[in-house]
């Protein structure tokens, strides 16, 4: 196996392991055992517990810019890049649930400014594409002249609440609905009439 192999099937069973037990109670010899590695060979690539949590949570947010990239590469008009996006990223809330909250519950304030640098380009970069959406549905002639900053903040924060809301139970709507519902909550306010 690859070393790259390895280390991603390391991170892959942390991500498991965090997510059912909690940083504190996760042990490196439980995500061995789940790795199907030995103990030593997490420590070859991650020299502690808090190392392997910190690249999981920076590969996790490349991971998701990686993907919303290739699939709104897929679409070419803007409102149906709006909408793709919106789904993705309400997947990708959904179906990693326990590690975000795991993440939230983890994640203090002093352990989010050690990692500052390359959480503020992930974040950055995923505002970029919701900017870049908007901008050209305004160059389109689609969404009426808006500030894209604002506009792009205010639904990042909205799909993410909603997402959030869902996985905590205080929302019962599918998927489908809840897309359905930001989409038409924003993309009705921005379009050109």
């Amino acid at each position: 196996m690859e070393p790259q192999d390895k280390r991603q099937l390391i991170l892959a069973a942390a991500a498991e392991v965090f997510s059912a037990h909690g940083f504190h109670q996760a042990t490196i010899e439980q995500i061995a055992e789940a790795a199907g590695v030995g103990k030593g060979t997490v420590y070859l690539y991650f020299q502690s517990k808090r190392k392997l949590f910190d690249s999981l949570l920076l590969e996790s947010l490349q991971r998701l810019i990686e993907r919303t990239q290739e699939a709104i590469a897929s679409e070419s008009h803007p409102l149906s890049r709006l909408r793709r996006l919106t789904r993705i990223h309400l997947q990708i809330l959904e179906k990693n649930h326990p590690l975000l909250q795991m993440i939230l519950r983890e994640s203090t304030s002093e352990k989010i400014q050690s990692l500052r640098p390359e959480l503020e380009q992930c974040v950055q970069e995923l505002m970029g594409l919701y900017v870049r959406i908007l901008q050209e549905g305004v160059a389109a002639g689609v969404l009426r002249p808006h500030d894209p900053q604002v506009a792009a903040l205010a639904f990042l924060g909205a799909v993410n609440q909603v997402g959030m809301a869902r996985n905590r139970g205080h929302l019962s709507l599918s998927l489908a609905e809840r897309e359905e519902e930001l989409y038409q909550l924003f993309v009705a306010g921005l379009q050109r009439v």
